[in-house]
């Protein structure tokens, strides 16, 4: 099939395959794309829309990449400087506080701060760490306390898990 037949979250998807290339999960060893892709499946399941799909679905491209420039380039050319710009949000500056990243990003963009919801959502899936568990609770804590909306049926899933 030519790149101009592919749907949307095909192309995403092959993006993310190939920023992803050689990635493994940290405790389950299972490659890395696993995780967007299920990140995606939260979205749909969740009724959100086409960009949050996409986005689900590059949410870790950059941040992670080995290669940035093909990253960046590939999103433009085939999303968009607006999707572009969606990544580059989910993309945590390991010199910011994480709680001020979040509070940042929900601050800043809905479609960003919906997914990473879900991104986080799907990590406490992951067997997740007691350190990763207080992190994802103090940061979930800050956002109630800072009055950030979030999605009630993500909330009580996140809550669940964390509380």
């Amino acid at each position: 099939m030519a790149i101009n037949e592919m749907s949307d979250i095909d192309k995403a998807q092959d993006i993310a395959m190939q920023a992803h290339i050689g990635q493994q999960r940290k405790v389950s060893k299972q490659p890395y794309y696993i995780h967007p892709y299920r990140v995606y499946q939260a979205a749909v399941s969740n009724g959100l829309s086409k960009t949050h799909k996409i986005l689900a679905i590059l949410h870790d491209t950059y941040e992670d990449a080995k290669n940035k420039k093909f990253v960046q380039d590939k999103i433009k050319s085939l999303f968009g400087e607006k999707m572009l710009k969606l990544v580059y949000a989910l993309s945590h500056d390991k010199n910011m506080d994480y709680n001020t990243y979040l509070l940042k990003l929900m601050k800043g963009n809905k479609i960003a701060g919906e997914v990473k919801m879900l991104d986080m959502l799907e990590n406490l899936k992951d067997n997740p760490s007691e350190k990763q568990k207080l992190k994802y609770k103090n940061a979930i804590q800050h956002l109630l306390n800072n009055k950030i909306n979030i999605d009630n049926k993500v909330l009580s899933k996140l809550k669940k898990v964390l509380f």
